[in-house]
C-alpha cells in the first residue's frame, strides 16, 4: 500500500480539527483550552505571555488577549517575580485546574494511550522529528520537554539522593518535578 505524504499530513490535520471542535464546549474556546494546557505543563521560566505566544506560534497581542480573558474569568493568576515590575509569571488557579479535569483533549490522550508501547514510542519519535523540522524551517522557537533539551544536566554527587538538575542555559537549578515540563528555551538534543 502506497501512502502519500499528503495523506498522512491530512490525517494529522483532521485529528487536530476533531480536538479543536471538541474544545468548543461553550465555556472555553480552543485557544483558552490550549493556554490552560500550556500553563499547567510549563516550567517556571516558561510561564510567561511571550513563551505562550511562542508555543502557539502567534503574536504576543493575540496571546495576551487569551490570557486576559482567562485571568478575568478566574482560570489564571499572575505573579510578578523579582524587582522587575514588567515581567509576569502565570499559573492556574483552582478553577483552572478543575476545568482541566474535563479537558476535551483527553480523548486524544486516551487514544494514544491505547497504542502498545512500541507504537507509542514510534509515534512520539516521528511527531517530535516532524515538529522539530517544521519549527526550524519556519523559524519558530520550538517548545519541548526540559529533560529532552541540550541544556538539561543531571549533576551526580556521592549520594544519589542529592543529585541535582541544572539548566546550563540559565545556570539555574531545576525542580525535579519540572524536568518533564515544557520549556520555551528548548533546544532538542538531536535533529535526527
Amino acid at each position: 500500500m502506497m501512502m502519500l505524504p499528503r495523506d498522512t499530513a491530512e490525517l494529522l490535520l483532521q485529528i487536530g480539527r476533531f480536538i479543536q471542535v471538541a474544545s468548543r464546549d461553550g465555556v472555553l474556546n480552543p485557544a483558552q483550552w490550549m493556554a490552560l494546557r500550556y500553563f499547567s505543563r510549563a516550567n517556571l521560566l516558561s510561564r510567561t505571555p511571550t513563551a505562550f505566544a511562542n508555543f502557539q506560534a502567534t503574536s504576543c497581542g493575540t496571546a495576551s488577549v487569551v490570557i486576559k480573558e482567562l485571568k478575568t474569568d478566574g482560570y489564571l493568576t499572575q505573579d510578578r517575580p523579582g524587582t522587575d515590575g514588567r515581567s509576569v509569571r502565570l499559573r492556574l488557579t483552582a478553577k483552572g485546574k478543575k476545568a482541566l479535569a474535563s479537558d476535551p483533549f483527553g480523548v486524544l490522550v486516551r487514544a494514544v494511550d491505547s497504542l502498545d508501547l512500541k507504537d507509542r514510542a514510534t509515534l512520539h519519535g516521528t511527531l517530535d522529528h516532524l515538529l522539530t523540522s517544521i519549527a526550524a524551517g519556519e523559524r519558530h522557537q520550538r517548545v519541548g520537554i526540559c529533560r529532552d533539551c541540550v541544556h538539561f544536566r543531571e549533576e551526580k554527587s556521592s549520594s544519589p539522593a542529592s543529585a541535582s538538575l541544572k539548566c546550563q542555559l540559565h545556570g539555574t537549578s531545576i525542580d525535579p518535578h519540572e524536568a518533564d515540563f515544557l520549556c520555551s528555551h528548548f533546544h532538542p538534543t538531536t535533529l535526527d
